[in-house]
């Protein structure tokens, strides 16, 4: 594919597509539309201390979330190993100056045993948002502090160091952008597979159902493409065919989520939570082109990530980059798939939306209030991948086979978690699939390899309106 994210600069030199309050020509609506963009970059920005709202009514005990600590756990290898060898790539991709790859290396020399400390970028939007979150930890070691804040708080460390919301030579640069190329280009004949499936669909008539079953199916299996888990240049999971999709997939509740979007008196609203860029988010991209196809559906919000994280997850930036380069593609389906995009983002059907808490430690049950009265307006929920699952389950130790509706977090919105096994935290599975699994794949709950479609309905409580506290 020519142009696109290959052609784009050097990290430090290009500036951001979404800046502080600037007006800029968003590059992927048609003739170059102007967008305001509002200075606080991002939509949900909330300052207040999340505990000051108070706890839910509820008194049952939660499990406790994972930790370095854990004895042999799949953390602590993840925290000793595979965050220092992501540091070190970074480095190693990225022309920045000795000062910057010096503090890169620090944060790598302080993994697992070092201590948690304040940011130093005090000029950054989220700032005062990532004091409260630090305040807990702070003097704990990097494998006593809860996994998915000590995974957060590394990622935005990396961007501490690399100065990304400091003027200098690091702002506004995707630290992870080389490994978000090479994912986008080793994916070229998948994304004009899929690209031919969804003209061939459109051309045919499919029934809406089967076509959106099969969208979903290709999300999930999208979601195995992982840089934070496996480098563009290394072989990650994968199936050959969808038979041996099929016998990986284990659990399946595509009919449930449907329904929600079937018999209503007025086109839904399906909310996406993003995972990865790469061919991840173009088959979410189909995935959306596919329910906006749909008469049911009127229309899509992609919530992305405020900044770089979790090495590919993508951001509004990167969806932009995207569609730039599939707009050069030489297969005519592709290009299609690219237009018809683009004349969603124009009419304001589909509506890609970024915000510091998908960037930040809070799980499912701490998301302030705002954040979930907006999610109330959507008719359903599509939550993709392993970190945004383990937000919703809140990162705990639940027995796996605790049903998901109630190890997942109390919203007030139905949920369709679409997620391959990257991380020991799961729900929803039968005493004998666990059993299976733990005799024949002894590392199937982190290997890439296995897939769940797991439903959970709206939560009509009051506690599905205002944040837990953190525990």
């Amino acid at each position: 594919m020519a142009g696109g994210i290959a052609a784009r600069e050097r990290p430090g030199a290009r500036p951001p597509i979404y800046g502080f309050g600037e007006k800029r020509n968003a590059p992927d609506l048609p003739g170059g539309v102007a967008v305001q963009i509002p200075k606080n970059l991002c939509p949900l920005l909330f300052r207040k201390p999340i505990a000051a709202v108070g706890p839910t009514d509820s008194s049952a005990p939660l499990p406790p979330p994972l930790r370095g600590t854990n004895s042999g756990a799949f953390t602590r290898r993840t925290i000793a190993a595979r965050w220092p060898r992501i540091a070190g790539r970074v480095i190693a991709d990225n022309d920045f100056p000795d000062p910057i790859n010096a503090r890169i290396q620090a944060l790598r020399d302080a993994l697992p045993d070092g201590s948690i400390r304040r940011l130093r970028d005090d000029e950054a939007p989220d700032a005062a948002l990532w004091g409260e979150y630090v305040a807990p930890h702070l003097g704990k070691t990097w494998l006593e502090v809860p996994w998915f804040f000590g995974e957060t708080y590394f990622y935005r460390r990396l961007l501490e160091a690399t100065g990304y919301f400091r003027a200098g030579a690091g702002r506004q640069a995707d630290p992870f952008t080389d490994q978000k190329e090479q994912g986008l280009a080793h994916t070229e004949a998948r994304i004009e597979a899929l690209a031919q499936r969804r003209s061939r669909a459109r051309e045919e008539g499919d029934e809406t159902r089967s076509v959106l079953t099969r969208l979903l199916r290709s999300a999930l299996w999208g979601n195995q493409a992982d840089l934070s888990m496996w480098t563009a240049d290394e072989e990650g999971p994968g199936h050959r065919h969808s038979e041996q999709a099929e016998e990986h997939l284990l659990v399946d509740d595509t009919p449930a989520a449907l329904a929600q979007l079937e018999g209503r008196d007025r086109p839904a609203r399906v909310d996406v939570w993003a995972d990865n860029a790469g061919f991840e988010l173009v088959s979410d991209l189909a995935l959306v082109d596919g329910l906006l196809a749909a008469e049911a559906v009127g229309q899509v919000t992609v919530h992305l990530k405020a900044h770089p994280t979790f090495v590919s997850d993508a951001t509004v930036d990167d969806v932009h980059a995207t569609l730039a380069t599939l707009a050069d593609a030489d297969e005519a389906a592709v290009r299609a798939l690219v237009g018809r995009l683009r004349r969603a983002l124009a009419a304001g059907r589909l509506r890609l939306r970024d915000g510091w808490v998908w960037t930040s430690p809070l799980r499912a049950r701490e998301l302030p209030a705002p954040v979930r009265a907006e999610m109330a307006r959507a008719d359903l929920l599509i939550s993709k991948g392993d970190a945004n699952y383990r937000r919703l389950l809140g990162d705990r130790q639940w027995a796996f086979t605790t049903p998901f509706a109630e190890a997942s977090a109390p919203l007030p919105v139905p949920v369709l978690a679409l997620r391959t096994h990257k991380s020991e935290v799961a729900a929803g599975l039968s005493a004998a699939q666990v059993d299976r699994l733990d005799d024949e794949e002894p590392d199937w709950a982190v290997n890439g390899e296995w897939g769940v479609m797991q439903f959970a309905p709206a939560d009509a409580s009051p506690e599905a309106m205002r944040p837990s506290p953190a525990a």
